[in-house]
């Protein structure tokens, strides 16, 4: 929780005082807080590259109001895929943020499409629950990663379901990731009986019985596994899925869109973890055709590019924009509270999620450097600074406990965002279980 300044300290201590009182303290407040931002503007407009463009936001009950975005949300609202992004998988704070700005984006800048971390034959299912009068929590409890599992986000399903009902454009809620296979093999399936492709569904169901045990076997976090067996199904899963790939392409079957999007996340699958990037964004790609869509990912993910030399993880916002030129990258970032993970290796939908306390930021680093600079919270616009040239690592947090925090190699975070939004202390979401 946030401490109270004085101001409304007194206020709270004393609230049968007289109106007037009351007025005066918090006209008194209002004009301390633009004295701090004001004084604080002048010290980062002082320095050069970056830090010249770093604008202080107000936090009012710990959420961040929009308007005070207005800029960067005219800016998001000329491209096409904007990706928000998460300096870790479990705060409140970024999500609240991401909910109004999604609702704005929505609104006002034409997006229809909301794209999660989150496998794509799940993804599918979920939204057609969204567009109808199921449950959404149960919903999202057995369609979705524990991760978004979440009272916040329930509230943004919630908020799309009430939009579609009285609009004609449509909101659609997808997902670009590929740890779940079963629910993809499922729309493969399906399309193909639509289409009346037999010999091609007697194939989805084949891949469909093997990806169900892989399924499983992430659900157990790969706990127990005959290792020599094991090899072999995962060998029989790409067989399956070449004998699908050649049976369209040398047959020129005609297949729906959503049946080629279905094994094209069953392909990236098979591109391993250091294709993972990779392959998200051709399959962000895929999704979006030529609608405006929103990505909810990790800002390492969403980054221009890897903070690492050896391009290991991150940078899925860099091979999106290689194809689609009109791609925002907005990052976030925090220093001290506690954020939601949990203990399993593996992100399935079924993980017990925890609260961790944050440790302290490393010297030298990002978070550091924007923790010592005394702000409650701030806009940094990369896309329009000037090259600074400061490198320092940058924190990564996923969703594991604190002893699995990293840090990336120094890299300039100009080079990984077009913004970034710093909330110096955060709190963890308020998950369903």
């Amino acid at each position: 929780m946030l401490k109270l300044d004085a101001f409304a300290l007194i206020t709270r201590t004393f609230p049968g005082r007289m109106c007037f009182i009351n007025g005066i303290f918090e006209r008194m407040k209002k004009a301390s807080v633009l004295v701090v931002l004001f004084f604080s503007v002048i010290r980062v407009l002082a320095q050069s590259g970056p830090e010249k463009h770093i604008f202080p936001l107000r936090l009012d009950e710990r959420k961040i109001s929009i308007t005070q975005l207005q800029p960067m949300i005219n800016e998001m609202g000329a491209n096409r895929i904007v990706g928000l992004g998460e300096g870790t998988h479990g705060t409140k704070e970024f999500n609240d943020l991401r909910i109004s700005l999604i609702k704005e984006l929505i609104e006002n800048k034409g997006f229809r499409i909301i794209c999660f971390e989150n496998a794509f034959g799940d993804a599918y299912y979920f939204n057609e629950i969204v567009n109808s009068s199921g449950s959404i929590k149960e919903g999202m409890k057995k369609y979705l990663l524990s991760l978004w599992q979440n009272e916040e986000i329930e509230t943004l399903f919630e908020w799309i379901r009430e939009y579609n009902r009285s609009h004609s454009e449509k909101v659609s809620v997808s997902g670009m990731d590929f740890n779940y296979l079963a629910n993809a093999a499922g729309i493969i399936i399906n399309e193909s009986k639509k289409a009346n492709l037999y010999p091609l569904a007697s194939l989805a169901n084949d891949l469909y019985r093997e990806a169900l045990q892989y399924d499983a076997a992430w659900d157990a976090q790969m706990k127990g596994l005959d290792r020599s067996r094991w090899g072999g199904q995962l060998k029989s899963i790409r067989s399956i899925l070449q004998q699908i790939d050649s049976s369209i392409k040398v047959d020129k079957l005609p297949v729906s869109e959503l049946l080629q999007t279905a094994v094209l996340s069953v392909r990236a699958w098979s591109t391993g973890e250091r294709g993972r990037d990779r392959s998200m964004a051709l399959m962000a790609v895929q999704i979006a055709k030529n609608s405006k869509m929103i990505i909810w990912a990790h800002s390492v993910h969403l980054a221009l590019k890897s903070p690492f030399k050896d391009n290991s993880v991150g940078g899925c916002g860099g091979y999106i924009k290689q194809e689609v030129p009109e791609y925002y990258s907005l990052g976030m970032g925090t220093a001290a509270g506690k954020y939601g993970g949990f203990d399993d290796r593996f992100d399935t939908r079924t993980n017990v999620m925890k609260r961790f306390v944050l440790p302290d930021v490393k010297h030298p680093s990002w978070d550091e450097y924007f923790f010592n600079m005394k702000l409650p919270a701030f806009f940094a616009d990369l896309r329009n600074a000037e090259k600074g040239t400061r490198s320092l690592p940058l924190r990564l947090i996923g969703y594991g406990p604190p002893q699995r925090i990293s840090y990336s190699d120094a890299i300039k975070l100009e080079e990984l965002f077009d913004g970034y939004i710093f909330i110096s202390k955060t709190n963890a979401p308020g998950y369903f279980r």
